[in-house]
């Protein structure tokens, strides 16, 4: 899992929030522009998959337990697919 901070403002309330999350990593730090540019990411948060090649395959809106199952079969295909089981 990835993380990035288009807030560097935020940046002294991000680690206490992912910790209250039990977030076990430390997001990395980019900047609106190359979030825009290489991602399409308008707004957070947002989330995406994406495959070895770095493109977005799914953009997921998990907010129930149907929504998060599709994500982890979505999930599941992308790392058959790149298992070469697909």
């Amino acid at each position: 899992m990835l993380a990035i901070n288009l807030e560097p403002a935020q940046r002294a309330s991000v680690l206490p929030l992912l910790a209250a999350m039990r977030v076990g990593f430390v997001p990395l730090e980019s900047e609106w522009a190359w979030a825009e540019q290489h991602f399409n990411i308008d707004g957070t948060p947002s989330a995406a998959l994406i495959d070895a090649q770095g493109r977005i395959v799914f953009r997921p809106d998990v907010h129930d337990t149907p929504s998060r199952i599709v994500l982890e079969r979505q999930v599941e295909a992308l790392l058959d697919r790149a298992a070469g089981k697909m």
